[in-house]
């Protein structure tokens, strides 16, 4: 296949990027349409996973990069995205992959204005282990999956992805249940509305954001549960709703978002939740929750409640699938 065969078939996904980006020629992907053009003009290497494939491009080759360990750790995260969500949240994607100096995976975006794409900063002296126990590409895919909304409801993606995360790596056995339940206990009440904060949708700080949206579908995925007696939970919600709208590539409002969501499950637990906790400042107890799915955190050390009313609701959250 000649380059020029192989860079126009890399990207149906970017058909609608304007052609001025194909003209691009910087090296600052900080800038939306410079990862747009990057994807459209640069090698690739197609991976396919459950149902969707990912075109992976190394910016400017990524010199120094190990591909063969990031294109495994690409895989592993995609293999608990799926799991999570039944496939792989959308049928095409591309990834840009920028080689830093350093050890680490450094910060993601999620993109899809013109077709789902993701920006990921992967040290060039990453290994293995380290590749393993990240989390930020599986936060980024998760992005995938939901709809785009207004900015209001930022809270809504990034608490969902702040969630899920964490969740989905549990099920496909790449994380430990316990360390779902540290990262809960300990960071959701960071979310909690502090004096003068009002509802989710207008109180734009980085822990009502992430975390208080977290604790938002924590109470919805606890409510899914009782309300249809164990017939459901929220990944039957973000299932429907991933399925309806194609993922990020589409704009909807919060309503209907929530919407989608209520259908699959047959209770208004999320557009009632929605309500509340997007127009209001509300306090939640947290604690009791944690009480009620039987984890508690005592002196540093997670404690286990196995007779707690909703334990099994917990150990199902969490068990590999």
């Amino acid at each position: 296949m000649r380059r020029r065969d192989l860079i126009l078939s890399a990207a149906p996904w970017l058909a609608s990027v304007s052609p001025l980006l194909l003209g691009a020629t910087t090296k600052d992907y900080g800038d939306p349409d410079a990862v747009y053009g990057a994807l459209r003009q640069q090698r690739h290497v197609a991976l396919s996973m459950h149902g969707g494939t990912m075109d992976v491009v190394f910016a400017d080759g990524a010199t120094d990069l190990d591909r063969t360990l990031v294109l495994a750790w690409i895989l592993r995260c995609a293999e608990a995205v799926s799991t999570y969500f039944g496939r792989f949240p959308v049928s095409r994607a591309g990834l840009l992959v920028i080689a830093v100096d350093g050890r680490k995976v450094g910060s993601g975006t999620t993109f899809g204005f013109a077709g789902s794409a993701i920006r990921i900063h992967v040290g060039r002296s990453v290994d293995e282990d380290t590749l393993n126990r990240d989390w930020i590409l599986v936060h980024e895919m998760i992005h995938l999956a939901l709809p785009n909304v207004p900015r209001q409801n930022l809270w809504l993606q990034e608490g969902n992805a702040t969630y899920v995360e964490p969740i989905a790596r549990a099920q496909a056995g790449q994380l430990d249940p316990a360390e779902v339940w540290r990262w809960s206990i300990e960071g959701m009440p960071k979310g909690k509305p502090m004096p003068g904060d009002r509802g989710l949708d207008y109180t734009p700080t980085w822990g009502r954001i992430y975390w208080g949206g977290a604790a938002f579908w924590l109470l919805a995925d606890v409510e899914i549960y009782e309300q249809t007696d164990g017939r459901h939970d929220l990944r039957d919600a973000l299932r429907a709703i991933n399925h309806a709208s194609g993922g990020n590539g589409a704009n909807w409002t919060a309503q209907q978002v929530m919407a989608a969501g209520d259908r699959a499950t047959g209770v208004d637990v999320l557009s009632r939740l929605y309500g509340e906790m997007g127009a209001a400042p509300v306090q939640t107890d947290l604690d009791a929750v944690f009480a009620r799915l039987g984890v508690s955190e005592v002196n540093g050390q997670l404690v286990f409640d196995e007779g707690a009313p909703l334990a099994a609701f917990r150990r199902h959250l969490t068990r590999r699938v």
